[in-house]
């Protein structure tokens, strides 16, 4: 099994969708408004369902079992989908309140990591703006990075190659992650910056560089690779932090919509049911692809949404697993 251990790499920069597929993905899966991931879901079904009604695989008129299907089955899966929102809304609230020790365990470790932080970079306090104050931390790594090597370059000592180099490497790393940070940005666009396994991967190459080098590095410069392995745990904790924020809003605003979606459903699969009587319908014939296939699309609303959400929920979390230098297999895929 030694023979199978490699030196660890520093990464120069965070993950990134290369490819037009990847990119599209990253839409489905994190980065796109779930609202308007769940109304392409609906627009496709609606064209799908109107296409099969068309191409006459679908039955919709007077002597079909369209009013069945609405007035029953639809209904029934429409109050599931409304008792899973009141599920959700229960988790939530759960996740909210906390006893005054509880509460108080949570401020202070939130307060803690800020003032880590601020003693790091050397600054009076850290910005309340998630994005800023992540940001604070990738120019901070950066800022110390860049600082051993104009220390190497000024002082007796004389670095390897190879450490000057990853150290530099770092310092992009930093400089990257900034890059793609925005002020104001969505918490579920910062989780996307954070997603890579590039943070655990620097923390275990500065440790290695610490332990490989420890005899030549100078004490003031050990100091600095301590803070920069700080930092990088930071952003282990910041990714986590976020995580549970995320998802947590998510939630919250999943369950208030499939609410309003939900009520709009029920009251589609009244309308169109009540459309059809016994051997004839309300409409005229050559409407009725079009209204069925909008009716199914307002009640499979609720559905989409809570796949859209559900979706990004179990993405941030299956790509989040790992809360430090570990990477589980098949973690970044």
């Amino acid at each position: 099994m030694s023979d199978m251990i490699d030196e660890p790499q520093v990464a120069s920069s965070v993950r990134d969708s290369e490819t037009v597929r990847d990119r599209v993905a990253d839409w489905i899966l994190l980065e796109g408004d779930r609202r308007a991931v769940a109304g392409c879901l609906v627009v496709l079904i609606i064209v799908l369902v109107w296409t099969l009604i068309n191409a006459n695989v679908l039955a919709v008129g007077p002597n079909s079992s369209v009013s069945t299907v609405f007035g029953s089955g639809l209904t029934s899966g429409i109050v599931t989908l409304l008792t899973v929102a009141l599920s959700i809304n229960q988790l939530v609230l759960s996740r909210v309140f906390g006893s005054v020790d509880v509460l108080t365990e949570r401020l202070n470790g939130s307060r803690e990591l800020r003032q880590t932080v601020e003693s790091i970079a050397g600054v009076p306090s850290s910005p309340n703006d998630p994005a800023e104050f992540l940001s604070l931390i990738a120019m901070t790594i950066t800022d110390r990075a860049e600082g051993i090597v104009a220390v190497s370059d000024g002082t007796d000592w004389d670095p390897p190659t190879k450490l000057t180099d990853s150290l530099r490497d770092l310092a992009a790393y930093g400089e990257n992650l900034d890059s793609n940070l925005e002020s104001k940005a969505q918490l579920s666009a910062l989780i996307s910056t954070l997603l890579g396994t590039e943070y655990a991967e620097n923390m275990t190459a500065v440790r290695y560089l610490q332990n490989e080098y420890a005899e030549s590095i100078p004490e003031d410069v050990a100091g600095e690779f301590q803070a920069i392995e700080t930092l990088l745990e930071s952003i282990a904790v910041v990714r986590q932090f976020y995580k549970t924020i995320t998802i947590q809003e998510d939630l919250a605003t999943l369950s208030r919509q499939l609410v309003y979606s939900g009520i709009t459903a029920l009251m589609a699969t009244f309308i169109v049911a009540l459309m059809y009587l016994t051997s004839s319908v309300t409409l005229p014939i050559l409407v009725l692809p079009v209204v069925v296939s909008i009716g199914i699309g307002i009640i499979i609303a609720p559905l989409a949404l809570f796949v859209s959400y559900i979706l990004r929920a179990a993405t941030v979390a299956r790509k989040t697993v790992s809360v430090g230098p570990f990477i589980p297999p098949n973690n970044g895929e």
